[in-house]
């Protein structure tokens, strides 16, 4: 599989488990930093055409108020599954299960977060596990796999130190890392989940992507839409409809009002539109 199509898919790209995901981590249970394969895409935005004009959607990302990262001991545990399917015209085509983990733990003697997704029932299985720091949910570590293809990567206090493995071998890289940036799409939503949602809420951010098997942060905004209802297979439910976009790259995500839980997403790609519904 090559960069520009797990760039495409969300379904199998963005995050979590096989090369690690453990019930319970720590320093000593993780395997020392190696290269690994093609990584899957760092964020949990694909290209998407813009379904109508926004009165905030042409505000430069500079002039937007600055990312404060939330309270990290706001986090909950829970475990969260989610329905995955392309829509092309009348053509609707499942994608598999989308389980998302969220556990507390330790990494390096520390209280963390362990953020743990894993992808079944595609062509493609893909797993990521990030770990965050409990209080202000800074990345400690974050290990991914796209079918054979593996990411590792550690994290200093302004950058990340990456070692990916593909068939075309392996390489390492130091890049950048802005204060706050959102690496996963399990961390998109964890993080989207915490923030004080409102209509015309909106600030900066910044977005970790994959482009040519290397890491670049890409200045991003969210930004809350509008309200609206959404069914799901068990209720309905009404939810805040946020916009997280970075350049030509863009995610709906609807927020449940009441449970704080992100319950739908969708993108609009060259593939279709892109779809995933939380399960009971």
């Amino acid at each position: 599989m090559t960069m520009r199509s797990t760039t495409i898919m969300r379904c199998a790209t963005l995050v979590l488990f096989a090369i690690v995901a453990p019930s319970r981590a720590d320093s000593q249970q993780l395997p020392p930093l190696t290269p690994l394969d093609a990584p899957p895409r760092a964020s949990s935005m694909v290209l998407r055409v813009d379904p109508g004009p926004s009165s905030l959607a042409n505000v430069p990302v500079e002039s937007l108020p600055p990312f404060a990262r939330p309270n990290g001991m706001l986090l909950r545990a829970d475990t969260l599954v989610y329905q995955q399917f392309s829509r092309r015209d009348t053509l609707i085509t499942p994608l598999g299960l989308r389980t998302v983990a969220i556990t507390e733990t330790s990494f390096a003697g520390s209280p963390a977060w362990l953020i743990a997704e894993s992808r079944t029932g595609t062509a493609v299985q893909t797993t990521d596990s990030l770990y965050l720091a409990r209080s202000d949910l800074s990345p400690s570590r974050w290990l991914a796999t796209n079918g054979k293809s593996q990411l590792a990567s550690s994290f200093s206090r302004d950058s990340m130190f990456v070692a990916i493995q593909t068939y075309q071998g392996r390489s390492s890289v130091v890049t950048p890392l802005p204060a706050g940036a959102l690496l996963t799409p399990g961390m998109v939503e964890r993080i989207i989940e915490l923030l004080p949602l409102e209509i015309g809420f909106r600030t900066g951010a910044t977005i970790v992507l994959f482009e040519m098997g290397a890491p670049r942060a890409v200045p991003a905004e969210l930004r809350v839409d509008a309200e609206e209802m959404v069914m799901l297979p068990d209720r309905t439910v009404n939810c805040w409809v946020v916009v997280l976009r970075g350049g030509a790259l863009e995610e709906r995500l609807w927020v449940s009002r009441d449970s704080l839980r992100v319950v739908k997403t969708e993108q609009v790609t060259g593939a279709g539109v892109l779809t995933a519904v939380l399960q009971p």
